[in-house]
């Protein structure tokens, strides 16, 4: 829908004056007054616009000049990114059916999203499906790279080859691609490596947080286990600050469980620094029991303080490291304990679990580890009600779905259905997990499933896309603001012109406490994101916004890290929750984000929503805007 002008510069190089005929086309794009002739005299040089209205097809579309005219014929293409102005959302609709019924998935309107982002596929089995396919799809294509991101999104390739993969309904990627993405992500977690071997949230190197480190060095184990290559230096770093941890953690562990904080006094965001917590001890020594490294002594020291769990992950982690070391009655006694046991610690002290990745996680190490325990399959249940409540997972959700439903895929029993989709029927018998992938015109017109089986099959249609309509905003619990201001702190009110700087100043603000929140703002076309100098400390002279410095706002302790793209501004930050806390006219309970950008376009441009959430409680975001378009002149005045 944005409308820009396309410029096009010719200049005459030839010696002779030349009559040219020139012709612009592209994909994806509307382009007006697209043929033109011309007569240039030799040297003469001239720029020619082209209204240009982009169209519903996103990705990368190319546009291409022809210039003929004489001796000439220059022929040059050039890529153009459409994006769609909402943000992306994701379906899930699960269906039980009894032997003997059959069901019709259809969506003729495709839920109100753009026909051309539309990405659907089914997945059908004799168990409530655990979608592997969407999961490893949502991993990969996760464009943020936190060393628990990193870690995640490369983990499934250290597992899944190219027989797997097809299996899914996924690329596949031969065993020397795969090498090639795990050794690029070893690299990057390398370089979030501390000095003493530990690893920080996002490089900063003084951050260096237990459970991350033990999550990562996990993912190292199970790499060199499965003959990729990392190198010496980093691994055995990594696990001997698992080890000095482990052993300095558990013996300042207390004697009674640490004290929740109250509804009423928010509490600081707890760091695993100093790895004072029973949980993340836990998962470091699972991790090292994995290379059959964990103090058997250390562990019964944890066992003996288990009560100070605050989640049944936990208790299974410790559970089968003490399996592992040989200690296989404390071990199956901490398993069945934690299998009864739910979440019970604060979010704000564990930021990276829920329910969701607990139950999943429990099962999938349990299988990894064969070990039946009472009460394993009820996690099964507790994994697929939790599906349903949530529409959207983190990075810990999805990579823990996936191994769950990766142990499943291979199944049990032979179940059999029928499927008649396009007018083309398929009869199926397997074992495991179905998936396939839907068009738009087969979701359009129906897809009919039935089951030949004597027991109840299931199924579940997934659908990502980008809705047509703009969401309604959200403020609760995230509260966001934006607005735009000259390069000397005024307000812009009227249409800005090419050349000019803005001050894009964003508002954060949060009625829960959350350590891991991510800000999101994707600019319009018609900007560019200048340099990093408000965050390497430029001051601007006297320049300030409502009584706020951007360089001193950008240097808050609150803001982790900050990402200049070519199309959005990121900024990972710690929230504390907000209680209309006022100083002398201030309001320090919301954070203060800035950035400058460049007017370079002239047109008329949509404004992409703000957008925030807790990464790793996905459910937990704010919308701002969305609505709202820009007008940009050209620099003379002329649009």
């Amino acid at each position: 829908g944005d409308k820009a002008a396309m410029a096009l510069d010719l200049q005459n190089l030839s010696g002779n004056s030349l009559d040219l005929k020139i012709s612009l086309s592209g994909d994806g794009v509307q382009i007006q007054e697209s043929e033109r002739n011309l007569t240039l005299k030799n040297q003469e040089k001239q720029t020619l616009r082209f209204p240009v209205v982009a169209g519903y097809v996103p990705g990368v579309q190319s546009i291409t000049a022809k210039v003929s005219g004489g001796s000439i014929n220059v022929v040059r293409s050039f890529p153009l990114a459409i994006r769609p102005p909402t943000p992306q959302v994701q379906f899930a609709r699960r269906y039980a059916i009894k032997a003997g019924e059959t069901v019709d998935i259809q969506d003729a309107n495709l839920s109100g999203l753009h026909r051309d982002t539309v990405l659907a596929h089914f997945v059908v089995s004799d168990k409530p499906p655990i979608d592997v396919r969407g999961a490893v799809q949502g991993l990969l294509q996760y464009p943020y790279g936190c060393a628990e991101q990193t870690t995640s999104t490369a983990y499934p390739h250290i597992f899944i080859d190219e027989d797997e993969a097809r299996r899914f309904g996924l690329k596949p990627f031969t065993r020397e691609q795969r090498v090639d993405m795990i050794e690029k992500a070893v690299s990057k977690l390398a370089a979030m490596q501390a000095p003493n071997g530990g690893f920080s949230l996002w490089g900063n190197a003084s951050e260096y947080d237990y459970w991350i480190s033990a999550y990562v060095t996990s993912f190292l184990v199970d790499a060199r286990d499965q003959g990729f290559t990392v190198p010496d230096s980093v691994y055995n770093s990594a696990t001997d600050f698992l080890m000095r941890g482990l052993q300095e953690g558990a013996a300042r562990l207390p004697a009674t469980r640490p004290q929740q904080p109250g509804p009423y006094s928010p509490p600081q965001i707890f760091r695993d620094y100093d790895n004072g917590r029973f949980d993340v001890l836990a998962h470091g020594a699972y991790v090292l029991a994995k290379g059959r490294k964990a103090p058997l002594a250390t562990l019964r020291v944890l066992y003996d303080l288990r009560a100070q769990s605050q989640s049944g992950l936990a208790l299974v982690h410790l559970g089968i490291a003490l399996n592992l070391m040989g200690d296989t009655v404390r071990g199956n006694a901490a398993i069945a304990e934690g299998l009864s046991t739910g979440r019970t610690g604060h979010p704000v002290y564990d930021y990276y679990g829920t329910p969701l990745r607990d139950a999943a996680l429990s099962y999938a190490l349990l299988d990894r580890h064969h070990i039946e325990a009472p009460g394993r399959e009820n996690l099964l249940v507790l994994i697929a009600n939790e599906m349903e409540r949530n529409r959207y997972y983190s990075t810990q959700e999805k990579i823990s779905l996936f191994f769950v439903g990766r142990s499943l895929s291979a199944g049990g029993a032979v179940w059999s259905a029928s499927v008649l989709a396009g007018g083309r029927a398929e009869q199926l018998s397997r074992k495991g997990t179905y998936f396939r992938e839907i068009s738009n015109s087969e979701l359009s017109n129906g897809i009919k499933i039935g089951n030949t089986s004597k027991g109840t099959l299931y199924a579940e249609l997934a659908m990502t896309g980008n809705p047509i309509q703009q969401p309604p905003a959200q403020s609760d619990p995230i509260d966001l603001g934006r607005s735009m201001y000259t390069a000397d702190g005024r307000p812009i009110t009227g249409p800005l012109r090419v050349g000019d700087t803005v001050l894009v100043r964003l508002t954060v603000r949060s009625s829960t406490a959350m350590s891991t929140g991510m800000v999101v703002d994707r600019i319009p076309a018609g900007l560019e994101i200048e340099n990093l100098n408000l965050v390497q400390g430029e001051s601007l002279g006297a320049v300030t916004i409502n009584g706020i410095n951007p360089a001193d706002a950008m240097r808050d302790s609150h803001i982790k890290h900050v990402e200049f793209r070519d199309d959005r501004f990121v900024a990972a930050v710690k929230l504390d929750a907000a209680y209309g806390n006022r100083f002398n006219g201030r309001d320090y309970g919301t954070l203060h984000l800035f950035y400058r950008a460049r007017v370079v376009t002239p047109g008329q441009f949509i404004v992409p929503p703000l957008y925030a959430e807790d990464m790793y409680r996905p459910n937990i975001f704010g919308l701002y805007g969305g609505n709202e378009t820009i007008t940009i002149l050209d620099a003379n005045g002329g649009r």
